[in-house]
Order: C-alpha cells, then sequence, then structure tokens
C-alpha cells in the first residue's frame, strides 16, 4: 500500500511559495530565509571528543531510548500541526518538490520512526505548514529544524522539553 499520495496542483504551488530554497537546506546550503534550530538528545553541542564517546557503540538500551525521545518529539508535532512530507522532482538544473500527505495514520506513524532502528529507511523530511516549519530528521541523535516564523520557537522550545529533547541554536 501506499504511503503517500501527491498533493493538489494549487497546493503544491502554495506550499513551493510558502517554502523557497527546499533545496537548498536539502543541500545544506546557506539561505537567509531561515532559523536554524536542532532537537537533540543532548543538551549542548557535542565536541569531537565527547560525541565519539556518546554516538559510537551506543548499547542497544540507550539507543532505543534516544530513539524513543526524538519519535516522542515527531509525534507531538504531528499531533499539533498538519505534516507533509516532500520529495524533489526534476533534472540538477531545475529541481523542484513534490509535496505529499500520508495515505493512513499508520503511514504517518511509520514514517516518523527514526530511521537508525531501520538503514533500510531513507531519513524522513517534512513541512509543517502551520508553522512554516521545515523539518528533517538527521545523523548522531538530532533532528533539525528550519524555521520561517521565529514566532513558533517558543512552541517547539515547550514540546521539546514536554518530550525529554533539547533545542540547540547554531
Amino acid at each position: 500500500m501506499r504511503k503517500f499520495k501527491n498533493l493538489e496542483k494549487y497546493r503544491q504551488k502554495e506550499l513551493t511559495l510558502q517554502f523557497p530554497d527546499l533545496y537548498k537546506l536539502c543541500c545544506a546550503e546557506e539561505t537567509p530565509h531561515y532559523k536554524y534550530l536542532a532537537i537533540s538528545v543532548f543538551d549542548h553541542w557535542l565536541g569531537c571528543e565527547e560525541a565519539m564517546t556518546l554516538i559510537d557503540n551506543v548499547p542497544m538500551k540507550e539507543q532505543l531510548k534516544r530513539n524513543e525521545a526524538l519519535y516522542l518529539f515527531s509525534q507531538k508535532l504531528a499531533s499539533e500541526t498538519e505534516i507533509i512530507n516532500f520529495k524533489f522532482c526534476g533534472t540538477r538544473n531545475k529541481v523542484s518538490p513534490l509535496f505529499r500527505e500520508f495515505t493512513s495514520e499508520k503511514a504517518k506513524v511509520n514514517y516518523l520512526y527514526p530511521t537508525l532502528s531501520d538503514p533500510n529507511k531513507p531519513f524522513f523530511q517534512m513541512v509543517l505548514p502551520e508553522l512554516s516549519m521545515v523539518f528533517y530528521e538527521s545523523w548522531d541523535d538530532t533532528n533539525v529544524l528550519y524555521l520561517r516564523d521565529k514566532s513558533v520557537e517558543d512552541s517547539i522550545k515547550k514540546w521539546a522539553s514536554e518530550c525529554g529533547v533539547y533545542c540547540l541554536e547554531q
């Protein structure tokens, strides 16, 4: 069964305008349209030695605990607002996002579970239109948010705290 269904053409256009430079974000390029915010199981940025100690060879029980905290945060966002998946279509010179909604609640729940639990699954990437936010799953027990509207930052921090994860700024 399919997990996603393409959104209507008018909604594609709306979201493309609402979220400029998505491809740049995906390529980790600078863009002035967004504020970076990380969601992490760690309460501070890790240095090289600390990262090697805390991230390499993590016991399975600890990794499951970290996954659960990040998953809880993702579920919180999904319960508070609409989440929409996207992928990119086109050629290298003309890339555009294709926005897709979930076909079922089960598809959404499975999609949000951390990839570290399933190495065959790609990292998730989605937009949250009501919050004007882009949400990427990332490495090292940390996910990445790009905010277009800085006024939602307090809500994000509150939800992160409720879920046992931390907001880190650059």
